[in-house]
């Protein structure tokens, strides 16, 4: 059987690449956010550290914006399935709303508009994740196990974003479901990663996955009072839904009629 052809791997590359663009974009966005204000303005070197992540951010959202013109693009041809062509055109479309809302959100910007820009780039990172790992894994389904634990670790992050934005009045019912979908997420992650029926490669990606979740935990219960504390928790969140993006993906099994049955779809160590 032939291997995924030149276009699909430049594809594949360009939907990587472009998701590690919007990682950079959600990690230094969300570092001006929550520990770029917490530093004293006497004696603080977080000015210029300021000023490099800025830059940062704004070269990685101008290469974001260069990549999903390609993208889409390379996802207008026929070979590509539809459903990852309609991904792509929905990644541009994105990141042209994001890039909207993003001038909005410069300086004392309403909570919505916060909440809409994070959430956007929080989905716009989830949508490169899966299209560069849909290009590279086989047609199936995800199994149910997986895509629900996989909604509970999206939910936990979305309400986590929520809440870091959210008035004193609401953060108290926010918190405690975003504390019980943290806390669900990390047991059905943690079931995977030790059940002997889960897909090795996904049950691999799911112990990465519980990784991030259990220093997420940690990071919670010691509730450090250094700056930076809810920066890293906001990244380690991000880096555990990716992880859950690659896990579904792995754990996929082919379609009927693919030419490979199920149970040996994921064959190996």
């Amino acid at each position: 059987m032939n291997g995924p052809s030149r276009h699909d791997r430049a594809l594949a590359t360009s939907a990587a690449a472009c998701a590690a663009l919007v990682f950079v974009v959600v990690a230094s966005s969300a570092w001006l956010r929550l520990a770029a204000p917490a530093c004293p303005p006497a004696g603080c070197e977080g000015f210029v550290l300021a000023d490099a992540v800025r830059l940062a951010h704004r070269v990685a959202a101008m290469g974001v914006s260069v990549l999903a013109l390609l993208i889409a693009a390379l996802a207008w041809r026929p070979p590509v399935r539809r459903g990852l062509r309609a991904t792509a055109i929905l990644v541009l479309l994105l990141v042209a709303a994001l890039a909207i809302v993003g001038r909005r959100s410069a300086g004392a910007a309403p909570p919505a508009v916060l909440v809409a820009n994070l959430l956007g780039g929080l989905t716009l990172l989830a949508l490169a994740v899966g299209l560069a790992a849909a290009m590279r894994s086989p047609r199936g389904r995800v199994p149910l196990a997986v895509a629900a634990s996989l909604s509970v670790l999206a939910l936990a992050a979305a309400t986590g974003g929520v809440l870091a934005t959210a008035p004193p009045a609401e953060a108290g019912p926010l918190a405690l479901a975003h504390r019980a979908l943290s806390w669900g997420a990390l047991a059905g992650w943690g079931l995977l990663a030790l059940s002997a029926s889960t897909p090795p490669p996904a049950r691999r990606a799911a112990r990465f996955v519980v990784a991030a979740l259990a220093a997420l935990a940690a990071l919670a219960v010691a509730n450090p009072g250094w700056p930076a504390a809810p920066w890293l928790h906001n990244l380690l969140a991000t880096v555990a839904l990716c992880l859950g993006i690659a896990a579904a993906f792995a754990s996929r099994s082919p379609w009927e009629g693919d030419g490979a049955l199920p149970g040996r779809a994921m064959a190996g160590p």
